[in-house]
């Protein structure tokens, strides 16, 4: 990923709601995002980017990054200007798809790939809400993938990000 195209930012404290389950994050503007069911959120020590992350017992993992993009950017620049260095890291057969935003005017593309020798998948959302950018990110033994690819689409629709209303009206998250 090119440093002009997501630059990193100073990480910022994030809060937790009761219940584990439920992240909310004011200070970068992730308004709701609800893990699935079965996904313990991790420590994160001090990564540059890294706003929560979370695993489940069958061995995926799952990330949520931001960071601040240049005006005007959209999810789909974010995604395509990541594949050279996502390659680099293993990743093969990469496949992009815009999503609709999920209540919120955000931008969103999700890219699909495998690593390991396709023994793994991975799964991420690129997000663009305002001046800032997010990866969810999901990777897993391809032999949970159809369970762990529903669960991740189930997380993308809860992420709320942005200037865009009060996510807590949306009785979904």
């Amino acid at each position: 990923m090119r440093a002009r195209a997501f630059p990193i930012v100073l990480v910022l404290p994030f809060l937790v709601a009761a219940g584990g389950s439920r992240y909310r994050n004011d200070a970068m503007k992730v308004r709701a995002f609800e893990a699935p069911l079965g996904w313990e959120s991790q420590p994160v020590g001090s990564y540059a980017r890294l706003l929560a992350a979370w695993e489940t017992k069958d061995g995926g993992r799952m990330t949520l990054v931001a960071q601040k993009v240049k005006a005007g950017t959209a999810a789909q620049v974010l995604a395509e200007e990541s594949k050279p260095a996502l390659e680099r890291q293993g990743f093969r057969d990469i496949k992009l798809t815009t999503v609709p935003p999920a209540g919120d005017d955000s931008d969103r593309v999700v890219l699909d790939a495998s690593i390991d020798q396709g023994r793994r998948f991975v799964r991420q959302l690129y997000v663009v809400g305002g001046s800032l950018g997010y990866v969810l990110t999901m990777a897993g033994p391809i032999a949970h993938a159809a369970a762990m690819r529903h669960d991740f689409d189930e997380a993308a629709t809860s992420l709320s990000v942005g200037d865009y209303g009060d996510a807590a009206a949306n009785p979904k998250r």
